[in-house]
Formats: C-alpha cells, sequence, structure tokens
C-alpha cells in the first residue's frame, strides 16, 4: 500500500487535513461571533461580568479572549484601571477554553500579553508589588509558551516599566535593548522604533539623576 503523495501517510494524512480545517473553520467562527457577545458581556454591571463568562458556555472562545486582550490595550493609556480590569477578564477566560481544542503554549502566550496588561495598570497605580507579582507570573507564562518574539518582547518591555520605577534605570535599558533586538527579529520595525526611544528616555533619565548626584552642592 503506498502513500498518497499529496497527504503523506494516505488516510491518515487527510484525516489530520481535515481536523486541521475544521479548527480554522471553527476559530473563524468563534471570531465572527466575539465582538457581539463581548458587547453583551462588557455591557453588564462590572460586578456581574466574572460570574457570567464562567456561566455562559459562548464566552469561553479564543475570539472571545482576543476581543478582550485587544480592548484592554486599547484601554491601557486612557484608563489604565479599565485595562487591568479587561486583562483580569482575558486570564479568566483563557482558564475557561477546551484544553482539547486550543494548544497549551499558545494559550500560555495569550495569558502572559494579559499578565503584562494587568502588570502595568498596577504600575499605573502605584501598586509596585502587584506589578512585580504580574511580572512573575508573566515570565512563568512565557517559560511555557511557543517561543513567540512578540510575546517576549511585550513581557520585556514591561519589565524595563517596573524595573525603571524601582530605579533601576541600567537594567531597565537593557532590557528594552533586548525588546527592540526581538521586535526587530520580527519584523517589526514600528514597535523596535518606539521601543528605542524609550531606551533613550530611560538613559537620558539616569544621565540626569547622575548628573545632579555629581553637581549637587555640598553644605
Amino acid at each position: 500500500m503506498h502513500d498518497d503523495p499529496v497527504h503523506p501517510g494516505g488516510g491518515e494524512g487527510r484525516s489530520l487535513l481535515e481536523r486541521l480545517v475544521r479548527t480554522q473553520a471553527a476559530l473563524d467562527q468563534e471570531r465572527a461571533e466575539a465582538p457581539s457577545l463581548c458587547a453583551h458581556l462588557l455591557a453588564l454591571p462590572p460586578g456581574e461580568q466574572i460570574g457570567e463568562l464562567r456561566r455562559e458556555p459562548r464566552l469561553h472562545t479564543w475570539g472571545v479572549c482576543e476581543v478582550l486582550l485587544e480592548r484592554s490595550l486599547a484601554a491601557a493609556e486612557g484608563d489604565a484601571a479599565e485595562s487591568g480590569r479587561l486583562a483580569d477578564l482575558v486570564l479568566t477566560a483563557a482558564s475557561l477554553l477546551d484544553e482539547a481544542l486550543h494548544v497549551a503554549p499558545v494559550v500560555q502566550d495569550l495569558e502572559a500579553r494579559a499578565w503584562a496588561c494587568l502588570g502595568e495598570s498596577r504600575l499605573r497605580a502605584g501598586d509596585l508589588a502587584g506589578a512585580e507579582a504580574a511580572l512573575r507570573e508573566g515570565a512563568s507564562r512565557l517559560a511555557h509558551g511557543t517561543g513567540d518574539l512578540l510575546v517576549e518582547a511585550r513581557l520585556l518591555e514591561f519589565e524595563a516599566s517596573v524595573r525603571r520605577l524601582q530605579g533601576r534605570t541600567s537594567e531597565a535599558a537593557a532590557l528594552l535593548k533586548q525588546a527592540e533586538s526581538r521586535y526587530r527579529e520580527a519584523n517589526e520595525h514600528h514597535l523596535a522604533a518606539r521601543t528605542h526611544h524609550k531606551r533613550d528616555q530611560v538613559l537620558q533619565q539616569a544621565d540626569t539623576l547622575l548628573r545632579n548626584i555629581v553637581f549637587e552642592p555640598t553644605s
């Protein structure tokens, strides 16, 4: 019996291809339905959203996770508290995904990004200990993820923000340099340029602090 030249392994290869096609079709449907499902969820009072998310199986999809994460990222600059709340919803939604349908390392990547969003919101609220805890959670997810360069760069940027607030400016600059390199490897040149600018700001801050120390008049 000869293998199918198009689908190695004959029937086995065709079966795998059919499963992949069905999986992609299901993902496309999830993404199409996610905006209206998330609109329903977010129209509820904030205190009821986690409960609804847990109760409603239609919300336990990858598409819903993606939309909530996009909303969290969009809110980050204008409303850090809302960004963090949405990131918390992402983490809850990710924990409810069907493990038989979603590859664990990909889910870990999603959770790493959500922890970075949640951590950034804690930083903006002045909760440095909470941000450090979020950084540990994000790093743990990153270690078990797919190795996606963009996810790694995002976590490096977040860690740099934590170190900068701790006054560890040289560490922050080094982390941003690493993040910039990852973005360039991923051909995300606009993100690399943004990170380069942030690194310049950190270095200027460090230089200003050093000058103030060196030239501070003695009594």
